[in-house]
């Protein structure tokens, strides 16, 4: 069933720069306002505290952050598009590299972040003010401020994917503040998440250590998002002076994702799901399962409207008629035969995937050629999956995933390769035990048939270009693949030879003519980073600078 989080907020909290708007309005503000607690009277107990800690999970539930944003975020790129190849539209604006400083998803985006910092912020400031009067207390104290902290880092680890060096603010906002604020260098503001990150394991239990604990950050999720967080850090990254680089002790980060990973695995709490579809087909059914699908951000909303749902199982769906009876499968998420091409014919976890059909008003599956594959899209969420009546067109209570366990095993394998130059056994059992799944074998179990050895990774190389293919094939669409051909700094090269190889399908008639928009527009040394909002730079009156090439 489906967990969620009470998402009542104790406090008027506001992101980075709109304070600025608050010193000028302070004198029409007098009246009392009663929908909200007073901070001075609050943080009585650990039931308020509570409450503050969903305050900053709700963030993440907005369309601008995990509802909507982020699916699109991971376009375009050489698994997926935003359908259609014109501009003047806020998705495909951002999915074709049409992005610019004004872009109100991005001012948005921005500001819900800051946001769920100010929150945490504002929780940290008070913490000391809580009654901790019986033993259970105690522990609920530590678990909701480790959450806390969690969260903090999570948002700042975004905020440095998406626009690299950005303002680090670990106080919480207030009238008078001075909000003038440059941006910070990216390893300092990697530095406190990992600070946050590390802070939180300590105090946090595993998913299966307390009895109603779904819908929450459990120790192997926060253990898992730190690995991440090492993974990005080791990676390359767009700095000011529009050169991609990476760290020069990358390796030393590469470690900590292998250390951070293997103490997951070896904890025996996670495993994977012995069908690769049932994944999928839980999530959309609101069913949890925390052994492989770590953590999700939940949404939920009783009518269905905007605010706390999202439009995965919609937006990322096959196209479904709005007539139909599964609601509407807006479907504007795409993916490409030669995507397609990445698996083998044979395994499993293509039909899953990706679904090269529609469904029309009378619930009809309808078969899309070859030929229009551009028209393909994401099948591992289906609206015709989603569990319940409708509540709405286009909107849904589906969870995104934030982290599934089959990550962890090929970050491991990554991080060896990357520290040691070639696999280790447990590394080669990492990989294997995500094939096996994939073919619907006994994922524990060695098969001679199937399983791949180190005779198959000669080279350092030979194992980075598996991970290349095999990150696609297991994770395609879940919103890791511009963030990997980044860190990877191979964005540029890989849309470049996309854009390359589906034009010649086009000449020679495999494809119909189609306008792939991201190979004419993408730029590197400017689109692995967005802008930052004009907004930010007009009210700090440039002490936040601008991205490069923007």
């Amino acid at each position: 069933m489906k967990t969620n989080i009470d998402i009542r907020l104790p406090l008027p909290m506001v992101p980075l720069c709109l304070m600025l708007l608050l010193a000028s309005c302070s004198d029409f503000l007098q009246e009392k306002v009663y929908d909200f607690y007073d901070e001075e009277e609050y943080y009585r107990n650990t039931e308020e505290l509570e409450l503050a800690v969903n305050g900053a999970y709700e963030v993440l539930s907005y369309k601008m952050t995990y509802g909507h944003f982020m699916l699109v975020n991971d376009c375009d790129t050489d698994l997926s598009h935003i359908k259609g190849s014109g501009t003047g539209h806020a998705a495909r604006d951002i999915g074709h590299y049409n992005v610019y400083a004004e872009h109100t998803w991005l001012q948005e985006a921005w500001g819900l972040y800051y946001t769920g910092i100010d929150r945490v912020n504002r929780i940290l400031a008070n913490k000391e003010k809580i009654e901790i009067q019986h033993e259970s207390d105690e522990a609920t104290y530590r678990r909701l401020i480790a959450e806390a902290r969690l969260l903090r880092g999570l948002c700042y680890f975004d905020l440095v994917r998406m626009w690299g060096d950005v303002p680090l603010k670990l106080t919480a906002s207030k009238l008078g503040d001075d909000f003038m604020i440059p941006r910070t260098d990216r390893e300092e503001v990697y530095d406190q998440i990992v600070e946050d990150m590390e802070a939180a394991i300590a105090d946090l239990p595993w998913h299966d250590e307390t009895g109603n604990y779904e819908g929450r950050i459990s120790k192997g999720a926060a253990m898992g998002l730190l690995a991440r967080t090492w993974l990005f850090r080791a990676g390359y990254s767009l700095h000011m002076d529009k050169q991609m680089k990476r760290p020069a002790n990358y390796k030393e980060y590469y470690g900590q994702v292998k250390t951070l990973c293997e103490q997951i695995i070896r904890s025996g709490r996670h495993s994977l799901n012995s069908s690769y579809e049932q994944v999928f087909r839980n999530v959309c059914e609101y069913i949890l399962e925390p052994q492989e699908v770590m953590y999700e951000v939940q949404f939920y909303n009783p009518t269905g409207e905007d605010d706390h749902t999202g439009k995965i199982g919609s937006y990322n769906s096959p196209e479904i008629d709005r007539n139909s009876s599964y609601g509407l499968g807006n479907s504007f998420i795409k993916t490409t035969g030669l995507f397609a091409g990445y698996y083998d014919p044979d395994d499993p976890r293509l039909p899953v995937a990706i679904a090269d059909f529609k469904i029309d008003s009378g619930d009809n599956i309808l078969l899309i050629p070859y030929s229009q594959s551009y028209d393909w899209a994401p099948g591992k969420w289906r609206r015709n999956w989603v569990a319940g009546t409708p509540k709405d067109l286009e909107n849904t209570d589906v969870n995104f995933i934030l982290l599934r366990y089959a990550d962890i095993l090929l970050m491991y394998a990554e991080a060896v390769n990357e520290t040691d130059g070639k696999p280790n056994d447990l590394a080669l059992e990492c990989i294997n035990q995500v094939r096996r799944r994939a073919y619907g074998l006994p994922v524990t179990q060695p098969d001679a048939t199937l399983d791949l050895t180190f005779a198959d990774f000669p080279t350092t190389d030979s194992l980075r270009a598996y991970l290349f293919t095999e990150r696609a094939r297991e994770l395609c669409f879940e919103g890791f693949r511009r963030f990997d051909l980044i860190r990877w700094n191979l964005l540029a090269e890989v849309i470049g030879e996309f854009y390359k190889e589906f034009n010649r399908q086009i000449t020679e008639g495999l494809l119909d003519p189609y306008v792939w928009a991201a190979g004419q527009r993408f730029q590197a040394g400017k689109h692995e980073l967005y802008p930052v909002p004009a907004y930010e730079i007009r009210e700090t009156r440039g002490v936040i600078t601008q991205n490069p090439g923007y």
